[in-house]
């Protein structure tokens, strides 16, 4: 007698600006006949997505079946493609192996290699090293899903979580998308999978193994150790204009120091995106990678693309310092340098002094800026930098006047001295969060500049760093920051209000010094110093905040000389006046005791 299962899919996708989940139902005994949202269309054995976006079945789609025992039976869907849930029936009727178990467990989609343990309820499944792009979907292979009862009703789930990324180009055709973590992390391989709960565990070692007789008698295969995994796009995916999404399944982990995606074209360009943010895998979500975007307009990795204001071929300064050597240099509608192998770096006064170039794009392969390299290309107006520079050096753009925006990437952690000084042009600029040196003079008068956005990973602001940005308004100052060097902000003339956070714990000398507009500047509680000058004048201050309970060090006179004459210092209050009386004593703040009033900073 052919033994029949009904198989239910329910769950339904909350979709989000930045993020799709997808929740599953918990009682699979009621409510049959609600949606699922996962995957998609086209002819392969899979569970795919209608026009709607809601999952359906394919007609003659298999399954793994572990019919009240471990014995592995192929069953097979007996609806049609579209459908959302339909019964399935053994492919070899005359199967019928002894019950040894009360629980019928069911894996999607069917591998011949899976085993089930009764007495853990586990099944060990494969996630492969190569997943298949399916057009709108999860990838083929990677959407496995389980579920357990002791009814003929099941509720399968999802057992991994999925990366999203989405591309657009120009025609290029995508071959394959290789994925790796940062550290090493496992990515794929041999899986652990509950079958109740679908929760799963990577086998840790190449040399896993589980004792005879653990998985109904059969010797489960040691677990494999995978470290990368790739979505293979067979003839190729063609990018256009508007995104195309790729899917990667993995397993639920973190990876504590992000990943790498390597995106390969059938014409043997490729393009490696790095994001060192951590980055969390979740079971049954999608996670969109907003960071991995392909574009078309990145060099490949032996060239080097120019603009030039008179059309004629721009001659680097010193031709040395590139990694590898120039074989041709070739302008029409744009300039083209090429070498003999991968630029690595744009290195010692690389470009120095060349007043024709208007614009600049760097190859993925590059990873330094170094000194000079375009210092005085005062015809320059932008620049392309790839994420994978990691350091812009000292003066690397300095004088560049022309120079009216500049996007840092996520990858730079070091910001070198002068590296963007006297910039007349910039307007705003946003260093990224893994910065975490400014060095001195870094942006100092670039008098246009207006916003700059600081990210939370830097923890020096260097002397001289923003000095005379005459129409800075704002700065946002991250809590990473633990010191602000001499001159940091100084004669930042239209800087209104600044909040120094409670992780910074000196304040060098003349740091905001002549901000004649500052009216307002709160110090954080851990500020140990205060250098000489620091709010000297500042004209217009009328009101500072300052949090620290013992009275920061003033190293030197005039900290707070020449601010407006009502200017009042607010510090923190205490029952005893303990705190107040503290200030008004301490050397230095003594001077100003006349403007000291007590303040409650228990209830911000």
């Amino acid at each position: 007698m052919k033994k029949l299962l009904h198989i239910i899919f329910v769950a339904m996708m909350v979709a989000a600006c930045s993020q799709d989940v997808i929740v599953e139902v918990q009682n699979p005994t009621t409510n049959l006949n609600r949606t699922i949202n996962v995957s998609f269309e086209g002819e392969d054995t899979r569970i795919q997505l209608n026009d709607e976006l809601k999952t359906v079945w394919t007609k003659d789609d298999l399954v793994s079946v572990f019919y009240r025992s471990t014995v592995n039976e192929q069953w097979q869907f007996q609806g049609e493609t579209g459908d959302r849930s339909g019964d399935i029936m053994p492919v070899d009727s005359s199967i019928n192996p002894p019950a040894t178990t009360n629980h019928i467990v069911v894996v999607y989609p069917y591998n011949e290699g899976y085993f089930y343990n009764s007495e853990t309820r586990n099944v060990q499944a494969s996630l492969p090293a190569e997943q298949t792009y399916i057009k709108n979907s999860y990838g083929l292979n990677g959407n496995i899903m389980i579920s357990s009862s002791e009814y003929n009703q099941i509720s399968l789930k999802s057992v991994c979580g999925w990366l999203k990324l989405q591309l657009t180009g120009s025609g290029e055709k995508v071959q394959s998308i290789a994925l790796r973590g940062n550290d090493d992390e496992q990515v794929a391989g041999e899986l652990y999978i509950n079958s109740s709960d679908a929760s799963s565990t990577l086998a840790s070692t190449s040399n896993d193994e589980v004792a005879d007789g653990e998985a109904g008698g059969t010797l489960v295969r040691p677990g494999t150790i995978l470290k990368e995994v790739t979505l293979n796009c067979g003839d190729g995916v063609v990018l256009g204009t508007e995104p195309t999404a790729f899917y990667i399944a993995l397993p639920p982990q973190t990876f504590e120091k992000g990943i790498t995606v390597e995106i390969t074209c059938s014409d043997g360009t490729k393009m490696i995106k790095s994001s060192n943010k951590v980055i969390t895998i979740v079971r049954n979500h999608i996670l969109p990678m907003t960071e991995v975007v392909y574009s078309s307009n990145i060099p490949p990795s032996n060239q080097i693309w120019y603009t030039s204001s008179n059309s004629n071929t721009i001659q680097p300064y010193n031709t040395n310092i590139f990694g590898a050597n120039i074989i041709s240099n070739t302008y029409d509608s744009k300039g083209v340098i090429t070498f003999d192998g991968d630029v690595t770096m744009i290195g010692k006064q690389a470009f120095r002094n060349c007043d024709k170039l208007t614009g600049i794009t760097l190859s993925e392969s590059v990873t330094s800026i170094g000194e000079n390299a375009f210092y005085d290309c005062d015809g320059l107006t932008s620049i392309t930098i790839p994420d994978s520079v990691t350091m812009i050096g000292d003066s690397a753009f300095y004088m560049c006047s022309s120079l009216t925006g500049i996007i840092i990437p996520d990858s730079v952690i070091t910001i070198g001295d002068h590296a963007l000084r006297d910039c007349d042009s910039l307007t705003s600029i946003t260093i990224p969060d893994n910065v975490t040196t400014i060095g001195r003079y870094a942006f100092s008068e670039c008098r246009i500049l207006t916003s700059v956005t600081i990210g939370d990973s830097v923890t020096t602001i260097g002397d001289y760093a923003f000095n005379y940005c005459a129409n800075l308004t704002n700065v946002t100052i991250p809590n990473s920051v633990t010191k602000i060097g001499e001159w940091a902000f100084g004669r930042c003339m239209s800087l209104s209000s600044v909040t120094i956070p409670n992780s910074v714990t000196a304040i060098g000398s003349s740091s905001f010094y002549e901000c004649h507009n500052l009216i307002s500047v709160t110090i954080g509680d851990s500020v140990k110093s205060i250098g000489s000058c620091a709010f000297d004048y500042c004209y217009s201050l009328i009101s500072v905040y300052c949090k620290a309970i013992t009275p920061p060090t003033l190293d030197g006179n005039h900290v707070f000389d020449l601010n407006d004459s009502s200017r009042i210092i607010y510090v923190p209050a205490s029952n005893d006046d303990s705190i107040i009386n503290a200030y008004k004593a301490a050397t230095g703040w003594k001077e100003y005791k006349a403007y000291i009033y007590e303040y409650d900073y228990t209830n911000e």
